[in-house]
């Protein structure tokens, strides 16, 4: 009887598109995508505009009807995924996909946060501009998305995550109320900075529904290179050689060693290795450039880009700093490795589905890059001592600290870890903690990692946070049993 009447008055509700009660059509948006969650919904709510996604709220404000927004549903921490209890509405913002001002003097784009960040990518750069955000899911995560979990990806290095990106927010308050804070400043000086208290906040203050985004100017051309550094300390190393060599021109610097490799391989179909050899410690590079100096041949052919760049790569070959490299010659070459290196999340996929044994506990951890070697060390000898045939596939965006720091387990029961897989996480915690680092550094806390957040952050933080959640959202409908409660 309950949920009739719910049913009936989300139909009143008169959404220009209407509900999905159908449990088969709510499929895809009721499992995360690597299929750890499943959830039950009342319905698939899908708005066109804010005053729907604000229309919506009010009527589950009154009622107290749990709400889980959901962008494009890539999150890797099941936060955008409802419980089992099936007495949530998802509201997905996949309808809220448009334009709403494109600033090319300003450098500036607002659009809803239904829109496709590769779509955004793709109208910018028809105007010879840029928005850097970059991620494996870029085909099929949503800004909203992105901003919910503060989203990083590989060009941090240079732009800083999407809280960095964002000049101004349209969001919904979990009572229906719209608060404008959309905006082209750079400055804005004016009290507490309530549009970063959304950004990261995973869906439970509130639901954005539109963001203003800096955008840049595209680099007249980007060289990407790849190197074997041979080991962790050689790469570290290598950073600081070409930061210094072109400060503020390295787009990313990612870390793929020979276990990233080795799962690559297996699971990328006609893969074409960049080195004759498989990388010990491989670097994949962007280097930037923005005058046409740079890049316009010499009298004898050569791109003084180029040859710059391979000036530093003998330098650093006869040091012994690094022992192969190749820079891509085209296009094709680059979006050929740079696949390779999207991949990786997929190509983990694959080879845990190949076995319904083996599990693979995933980590997206952030260090200060000069303590990386020193954690990497611990961890290993850690992981080495708590089981036997435990595998480490670790790779990253070395140039910010964040390593994605996966451990394949050896199949034995009931977790795939012997029963201790949470306490094996725990300890790879103590010693991110001991030096300094962060348990969650792009993907969020979601499902997974609740009981992580209690225990690592500082409890007076985690006291401030709980406060501000219950301020804003009193009744406690948004997105229940993520970050916090």
């Amino acid at each position: 009887m309950q949920n009739n009447f719910l049913d009936n008055s989300l139909k009143s509700l008169n959404l220009k598109t209407p509900p999905i009660f159908d449990k088969e059509e709510q499929a895809k948006y009721v499992k995360d995508w690597r299929e750890q969650y499943v959830g039950q919904a009342v319905a698939v709510l899908r708005p066109v505009n804010t005053k729907e996604v604000s229309s919506i709220l009010k009527f589950a404000h009154k009622n107290k009807i749990d709400v889980v927004p959901q962008g494009g549903n890539t999150s890797l921490c099941g936060a955008a995924t409802p419980d089992q209890s099936g007495k949530s509405i998802i509201i997905s913002l996949e309808k809220m996909n448009n334009v709403r001002a494109f600033n090319k003097e300003a450098q500036t784009i607002t659009v809803d946060s239904g829109m496709i960040l590769s779509k955004i990518h793709e109208i910018v750069e028809e105007q010879n501009l840029f928005f850097p955000l970059s991620l494996g899911a870029q085909g099929s995560c949503m800004i909203g998305g992105n901003l919910s979990t503060n989203a990083g990806g590989v060009n941090v290095l240079k732009y800083g995550n999407t809280r960095e990106l964002c000049l101004g927010l349209e969001i919904v308050l979990p009572d229906g109320k719209i608060m404008n804070l959309l905006s082209e400043l750079k400055k804005d000086n004016t009290g507490y900075d309530l549009k970063n208290l959304f950004i990261g906040a995973e869906g439970t203050l509130g639901i954005i529904t539109a963001a203003t985004l800096k955008l840049f100017q595209l680099p007249k051309m980007i060289t990407t290179l790849f190197v074997d550094a041979d080991k962790i300390s050689n790469a570290i190393k290598l950073l600081n050689v070409f930061t210094s060599h072109f400060p503020d021109r390295i787009e990313s610097f990612e870390l793929m060693p020979k276990s990233f490799w080795n799962i690559a391989k297996n699971n990328i179909d006609n893969i074409v290795m960049p080195l004759e050899k498989t990388p010990e410690m491989g670097i994949l590079i962007d280097i930037s450039s923005f005058s046409e100096n740079e890049i316009i041949p010499d009298k004898n052919g050569q791109i003084p880009m180029i040859d710059t760049i391979e000036n530093v790569l003998e330098t650093c070959l006869e040091s012994a700093l690094i022992s192969d490299a190749t820079i891509c010659k085209n296009e094709s070459q680059k979006k050929s490795i740079w696949s390779i290196r999207e991949a990786g999340a997929e190509s983990e996929k694959k080879e845990l589905q190949k076995s319904k044994l083996i599990k693979c506990l995933k980590h997206d951890i952030s260090l200060p890059v000069a303590s990386i070697e020193s954690f990497h060390k611990d961890a290993q000898k850690m992981i080495t001592n708590f089981l036997p045939n435990l595998k480490t596939i670790y790779f990253g965006h070395l140039g910010d600290g964040n390593l994605h720091y996966n451990v394949f387990g050896n199949g034995s029961l009931p977790d795939g870890f012997d029963g201790k897989s949470l306490e094996l996480t725990d300890k790879l915690y103590e010693i991110v903690n001991k030096y300094n680092g962060s348990f969650s550094a792009e993907h969020g806390v979601g499902q997974l990692k609740k009981k992580s957040l209690e225990k690592h952050k500082d409890s007076v933080a985690y006291s401030l946070m709980k406060t501000i959640k219950k301020e804003l959202d009193p009744k406690c409908i948004m997105n229940p049993g993520k970050v916090l409660f």
